[in-house]
Order: structure tokens, then sequence, then C-alpha cells
């Protein structure tokens, strides 16, 4: 038997049609030392039937683990799931695939298990990925901003360069989980893996911590993978299913977490300023809701995040209208 060199984490949960396209474009991957560990959270029993039949045409790469009983009423979230999938992966090597996602390079396993074993240094790689958008729209480049320096970087091999973790945080936007792959040896540094305690942005946080602890990064701007942006009017997965409100919540709390458990200043300043911006939503969605506590709140906690002048007057006006309402 082969040893496995790569383990893909696909976690799923109630959606086997399109987690069987998904199982379908990795099955055409070109690498056989490679294992795809499907984790699923609790899946209704049609589902699961419907998986279950179909895994027959699937080879010996996949395996299947039910986290959670059929028809489970809570499902235990995509970062304990992850989690779970990391600590039964046999690989060295650690990527990852949403199942309404699909990796469209068929080489692209053979690639990286070539890469990483010809620069032992490197730790962790972060591929491109296309986006297709619910109005049909296509967005070919998911990190313009680092594509566009990849000319002015240091090739690494041929279309692949070295990065920094300070040009990862100028270049916009972070690596979505379908585009990470690293060393499991990188997690353990990390002392943990998806933060538990959240069930969205949950991927944010465990990029910009795995890019903190990583002493080698690459990008290749070459696209091999394809993300499917929900629609935010179907509540049909995680991130769906928060309202707006409750979405910029959790992202700011995400934000704080990051800043505290990072030691690169430069991320940390990333994910306060965003946390800034988010705070700033939400004291206008406040005052256009006629709430002029919680607006004055989330403004000051803005203003601190992230200071402007503007804000600040903007402050001024917020404590006025609750003043007045006092």
């Amino acid at each position: 038997m082969l040893r496995v060199l790569l383990s893909v984490i696909v976690p799923t949960r109630n959606r086997a049609d399109l987690l069987l396209r998904c199982l379908k474009h990795l099955q055409q991957q070109s690498c056989r030392t490679m294992e795809v560990l499907v984790l699923d959270d609790g899946s209704d029993a049609a589902n699961r039937q419907a998986l279950r039949a179909a895994w027959c045409q699937l080879d010996t790469r996949f395996r299947l683990i039910e986290v959670a009983p059929t028809d489970a009423v809570t499902s235990s979230g995509p970062s304990a799931v992850r989690n779970h999938g990391l600590s039964q992966a046999s690989g060295a090597l650690l990527a990852f695939c949403d199942d309404d996602d699909l990796w469209t390079d068929s080489k692209h396993a053979e690639r990286l298990i070539q890469l990483f074993t010809a620069r032992p240094e490197l730790e962790l790689f972060i591929g491109n990925q296309r986006a297709v958008h619910v109005d049909g729209r296509i967005s070919d480049d998911w990190l313009p901003g680092l594509t566009s320096i990849c000319s002015g970087l240091p090739e690494l091999v041929a279309e692949i360069y070295t990065i920094t973790t300070e040009q990862l945080c100028r270049s916009g936007g972070f690596g979505h989980m379908n585009m990470l792959t690293l060393r499991k040896t990188l997690l353990d540094r990390m002392g943990d893996g998806f933060w538990s305690r959240v069930s969205y942005e949950e991927d944010r946080d465990f990029f910009w911590r795995a890019t903190d602890a990583a002493q080698s990064i690459a990008f290749s701007p070459r696209v091999v993978c394809q993300h499917h942006v929900p629609d935010p009017s179907r509540r049909v997965n995680v991130s769906t299913s928060f309202s707006q409100q409750e979405r910029w919540l959790v992202a700011a709390m995400v934000s704080q977490h990051i800043a505290v458990t990072v030691k690169s200043p430069a991320i940390t300043q990333l994910c306060l300023a965003h946390e800034g911006d988010l705070l700033r939503r939400l004291a206008l969605h406040c005052a256009s809701h006629n709430q002029p506590a919680a607006c004055l709140g989330f403004a000051r906690q803005a203003l601190g995040a992230r200071f402007s002048f503007k804000w600040a007057a903007y402050c001024g006006w917020a404590w006025l209208k609750s003043f007045k309402r006092g």
C-alpha cells in the first residue's frame, strides 16, 4: 500500500448533491498518495443514503467519517468537524476543500507533493481560485493584489513565489480554505487547529494564525480551485444562517481573537483595522434602526479600534442623539 503524503479535509452536512460533485472532481486528481477525508456532520437520512449509495463509485483514496449521528439536531460546526478531520489525517501535508466547491486542476495534489518535497523549508502554500457568484459573474483571481506583485517576487520554482506576511497583509482579502496547503508540523506549532468557539469566519481566523506561525510561505497565481460564493438571501449554509448583524458581531470577535493570538504586528494591525470597519457598520445600522445608545457604544469602540477625525465627529453626533434620547 502506498504511503499517504497528502490529506484533504472535506466537511459536509445535508448537501449530498454538491458534495458528490466536489468528490467527482477530487477523484480526477492524478496523485495516488493522497487521501480524501469526508466528514459528515450529522446529515439527514436522505442525504446519508445518497452519499452511501454513491460511495462505491469512488476509489480507495476516499474515507467517509460520520462525525455525528444521522439527523443530528445540531451540527458540531465547521471548526470542530475540520479539527476532527485533522486529527484523523495520515498525511504530512494537509489541504482542504469545501463540499460546495471544486479542485479544478487535476495535477494540483501531485504538484503540491513535489513542491513540498523539493522545498523542505516551505510550510504554507497558497494557490489561487476563481469565484463564481450567484448572479453568474466569475472572478478569475481571488487575490489580485498579490498576483499583481508576483513579477517582483523571488521565484521559488516556476510560477510559485516566496511571499512575506507583510505582503499578504497588504494584498487585500485572505486565502480561502480551498487554496491552502500546510505541513502538519506547522499545525503542531500553531498549538491549535480551528477555533471551535465560532462557526463563522473560522477560516479567516485559521488562515492568519497559520500565516503568523509559518516560517516560509509560497503563493502561486495559477488557479487550482473554484469557490461558489453563497447566496446571502438563502440560509442554506453556516455563513448565511447568520443575520447580517450577527455576521458583523462574530467577525469583529474573530478579529480580536486573531489580534491576541498572533505575534506579527502587521496581522494585528490589519485585524484591528477590520474590526473598526465592522464596528462602524454596526453603529450605522443601530443609528438607522433608532437605537442611539447601541449606536454610541459601537461608535466609540470603532473609534478606539481605528481612529479618524471624521469618525470622532460622528461619535460626537451619536453622543448628542443618545443624550437627547436619554
